[in-house]
């Protein structure tokens, strides 16, 4: 009778996962608050992972397979994570400063809060992300693509991002102080109530974006295409407007 108790006990209260440290990278490990600063895990399948307030600092994930793992809140100061494939994993409140994220492949996936300031991100693809009020300040962005992806609220401050996709994308009350964003593709974007002063737009492509009641003290729109822009006054830029509001 007392065997019959204890396995219908187990029968209607589920066995609850905990952290295994010591486990080796394989999908769905839960290394949930474990420690792995220092530690190398290029080429480690890491799918589905739970990951949660892991630290990884200076750690190297080149290459490394996170597509879905959770993130959320773990520690990447310094970490390496060049081409990592990690479509739909989940960054949120991360501690991403100074983290390398070159050639990497990141789709659909959540920044929401992290901070990445000073991160270098060159020729990745960031498509249809999330950097909801993310701090990229200082970051270098050159030749990555973050096409349909929202950085509401974000802070770019002295980011640099020459030739950076953010076509469709939605910044609305973003800050892009001091930025560099040459030759940027900015076209049908939401710009509006952005904070622009400072920024070099000059040969980007800004054809249908929504600048309305941006702030663009000493901001630099040489060659910039602005064709069908809606201007920081409301105003319809006329097709062929290319440096000026026409």
């Amino acid at each position: 009778m007392y065997r019959f108790l204890f396995l219908s006990a187990f029968s209607i209260f589920p066995i609850i996962g905990f952290a295994a440290c010591n486990d080796a990278p394989a999908p769905q490990v839960n290394w949930d608050g474990c420690n792995k600063e220092k530690q190398n895990f290029e080429k480690s399948d890491l799918t589905s992972a739970v990951l949660k307030n892991t630290n990884f600092n200076e750690a190297i994930l080149n290459k490394a397979r996170l597509g879905s793992a959770d993130l959320g809140s773990a520690i990447l100061t310094n970490a390496s994570l060049d081409g990592i494939k990690a479509k739909k994993a989940r960054f949120v409140a991360a501690q991403l400063k100074n983290v390398r994220l070159n050639k990497a492949r990141l789709n659909f996936s959540n920044f929401d809060r992290a901070d990445l300031t000073n991160a270098t991100i060159n020729r990745s693809n960031i498509s249809d992300a999330s950097f909801y009020s993310t701090n990229l300040s200082e970051a270098n962005l050159d030749n990555s693509t973050f096409s349909r992806s929202n950085f509401e609220q974000a802070k770019l401050v002295e980011v640099s991002a020459n030739a950076a996709n953010f076509s469709q994308a939605i910044m609305s009350h973003a800050s892009l102080e001091d930025a560099n964003l040459q030759g940027a593709d900015f076209s049908r974007a939401k710009l509006d109530n952005t904070e622009l002063s400072g920024a070099d737009f000059s040969n980007a492509n800004l054809q249908g974006a929504d600048l309305h009641n941006a702030e663009i003290i000493d901001t630099n729109f040489t060659n910039a295409i602005l064709d069908n822009a809606t201007w920081v006054n409301r105003k319809r830029c006329r097709p062929g407007s290319i440096g000026v509001c026409k």
